[in-house]
């Protein structure tokens, strides 16, 4: 290690930074927006549309709040403050929902919709806004050759605590004292409390004064869209691919309705589907950390483009299917890839992280976030090919984009870190 990176790579932030990822991993069980939320809001009103536009809000959040917070933090020496401020602002609404499940479980649909979707704006956005300060965080914390290493421990630990998490959702949905929905609220209720510590870890980090650049007019940004874009071809070329592979999650929200709808599996299914989902998550942190940081973060990408294509191919062939009693195997097939899956964003922010210039990194992670903005409508249209059509051709349109996504993935460069030491 250099000395420039013994100045600043503490094992304190280090810590601090691997508990965050636990903690944030283990807490999203308990408000999972591929299981839990889908299924709470489609029992709670019936609407597959409705759970299409939930499932938007985090995509939608990802592509716009980090443009806005990415520009806004650019001349800030200091971020720690916006840090803590924006995950508190997503963090802490989470007992609201909580407590209106368990104290007026009888609350009509439209209040169920309206709340729901209210709690999965500010949680998002929230999350998205501190994405450029954390990012910032992570990029002066920790090494380019041990991010794969960092994010991988962050994942493997959370996962495995993961595992338990959901045998817990599962045993909390299962008591026969508790009616629905107050059963949801107390899931809420235990992820409300996780999420507290994990703002408290974002409070204990030490900062480092970063490089700082000019903050733009808005305007001046959007316009000057094109002109990063034409500057870093690595950039541009894996804006290109997040745009297609996170259109591809359009089914994401449906695979468990579906399930639940066709193959008539019930809530306490979770107990099996979501240990599975988070053991993919975990051998896909370990995976996709040591393929990055051994043969290159654009061949993990590649990678995960590779397997999101998996879970869609699996529900399409169910489609064709009889159902039998035993349909549970293969949607724990189905959520054991999709855990792989979903773990596929690291390989994108270290790659980010490796190609921009340092001084450039939250500009860079804002706009970044562009990426997400076509997956917003991904699964409202979801929902709408499912109320118009059927699952099948849904599951097949998710295929097509993951495989159109794997042909930009493939254009990658291998990236060459622009920091010292």
């Amino acid at each position: 290690m250099s000395s420039g990176y013994e100045a600043h790579e503490t094992k304190r932030n280090y810590g601090l930074l691997v508990a965050e990822g636990i903690l944030f991993t283990v807490g999203l069980v308990f408000f999972d927006p591929n299981t839990v939320l889908p299924l709470l809001m489609e029992r709670l009103t019936g609407s597959a549309v409705l759970v299409g536009v939930l499932a938007a809000v985090q995509p939608l959040a990802k592509g716009f709040a980090p443009i806005i917070s990415g520009n806004w933090i650019s001349s800030l020496r200091y971020k720690k403050r916006f840090l803590v401020t924006a995950m508190s602002i997503g963090r802490v609404p989470l007992w609201i929902l909580a407590l209106c499940l368990i104290w007026i479980p009888e609350a009509p649909a439209f209040f169920w919709a309206v709340l729901l979707l209210a709690i999965q704006v500010l949680f998002w956005f929230g999350d998205a806004s501190g994405d450029p300060a954390w990012m910032d965080m992570v990029g002066k914390s920790v090494r380019h050759d041990r991010r794969g290493r960092f994010f991988a421990t962050r994942q493997v630990v959370g996962g495995l605590l993961s595992v338990a998490a959901g045998v817990a959702v599962a045993a909390v949905l299962g008591l026969e004292g508790l009616a629905f929905p107050v059963n949801y609220g107390l899931v809420v209720l235990i992820g409300a409390v996780i999420y507290l510590a994990n703002v408290g870890t974002f409070v204990g980090l030490i900062e480092r004064p970063s490089s700082t650049s000019e903050r733009l007019p808005l305007g001046a940004l959007f316009r000057g869209l094109p002109r990063y874009l034409g500057a870093n071809r690595a950039f541009a070329l894996t804006m290109g691919v997040l745009v297609l592979f996170n259109m591809a999650r359009l089914s994401i929200p449906f695979y468990i309705v579906f399930g639940r709808q066709v193959f008539d599996l019930p809530d306490s299914a979770l107990g099996i589907i979501i240990p599975v989902q988070m053991a993919g998550r975990i051998a896909g942190a370990v995976l996709w950390g040591v393929l990055g940081d051994r043969l290159g973060h654009q061949r993990a990408i590649t990678g995960v483009v590779v397997v999101s294509a998996v879970p869609a191919v699996i529900a399409l062939t169910l489609t064709l299917a009889t159902p039998v009693s035993l349909a549970i195997v293969p949607f724990a097939i189905l959520f054991f890839v999709l855990g792989f899956a979903l773990e596929g964003g690291p390989p994108f922010i270290n790659y980010m992280l490796a190609v921009v210039p340092e001084q450039e990194r939250p500009r860079y992670a804002g706009l970044m976030g562009i990426g997400y903005v076509p997956a917003a409508l991904a699964p409202i249209i979801g929902g709408l090919i499912i109320q118009f059509w059927d699952y099948g051709a849904l599951f097949a349109v998710t295929a097509v984009l993951s495989t159109l996504a794997l042909v930009v993935a493939l254009r990658l460069p291998a990236a060459r870190s622009r920091e010292s030491g």
